[in-house]
């Protein structure tokens, strides 16, 4: 009994020292300047919107909740391979067992939980001093081109491995990407398909089916980029 109480308390200290760690690594360096620009903008919009009273509809929000989530995750994302080369760390890493499991997945989880938590505290202000809004649904539907964008420039960086570069392709993609948007604004293929902007060409059914088959489809992007991502930390010897 006493050796598997020392037992859960030594893995319970180990999974708290990644944490602490993967902390550390999420908010060095050039983080602070990404999530002060999200707040920033997230800061400047509302204070335009409280006193025109310009915004009436939550569609009318969606798209800053997902620049402001794309600027949490950008820079963790795109220059974290590249932090652990620069700090010399990614060959204690590449020792530890399963390192791609345990470090990454560890990593990418805590940033879409810290982003998760930042954007449900802007749609919680938002809902208060904008308009009323189903704030749980808004994050939850925010979330998907966020963890999209997110999840792909993370697998970039595993093959470009160079955070400047992963930010340039991100970049270019990024702008295909919103170029695509105005034409395939009601398709299941937008990237940053809206939710709550209801076509009044298409029935509510047909517009819900629309959504999901989007999500479906964004949900399983996510997956085959993050399987790839870590298939590519396999190969040790492109990253040492």
């Amino acid at each position: 009994m006493t050796r598997r109480i020392d037992k859960i308390w030594n893995m319970a200290d180990i999974v708290v020292k990644m944490i602490s760690y993967n902390l550390k690594i999420i908010f060095a360096n050039r983080f602070i300047w990404f999530l002060l620009g999200a707040i920033t903008f997230y800061i400047g919009l509302t204070l335009i919107y409280v006193f025109t009273e310009d915004v009436s509809r939550v569609e009318d929000l969606y798209g800053i909740f997902v620049f402001c989530g794309i600027l949490l995750v950008f820079y963790p994302t795109v220059f974290g391979i590249q932090n652990d080369q620069d700090a010399r760390t990614i060959e204690i890493l590449f020792g530890i067992p399963n390192y791609r499991y345990k470090v990454w997945l560890v990593r990418i989880a805590l940033i879409y939980i810290i982003s998760f938590a930042i954007l449900l505290a802007f749609s919680s202000l938002s809902s208060f001093l904008v308009i009323p809004m189903p704030v749980f649904a808004v994050t939850y539907h925010v979330l998907y081109p966020v963890f999209f964008l997110g999840v792909m420039s993370f697998m970039l960086s595993t093959v470009v491995r160079n955070g400047n570069g992963t930010a340039v392709l991100m970049i270019i993609f990024g702008l295909f990407f919103l170029i695509l948007q105005e034409p395939l604004e009601t398709s299941k293929w937008n990237v940053f398909l809206n939710p709550f902007s209801y076509p009044d060409d298409i029935s509510e059914t047909a517009w819900s089916n629309i959504v999901r088959d989007n999500r479906i489809i964004i949900l399983t992007s996510i997956i085959v980029f993050l399987l790839a991502s870590l298939y590519n930390l396999q190969k040790r010897e492109k990253f040492i």
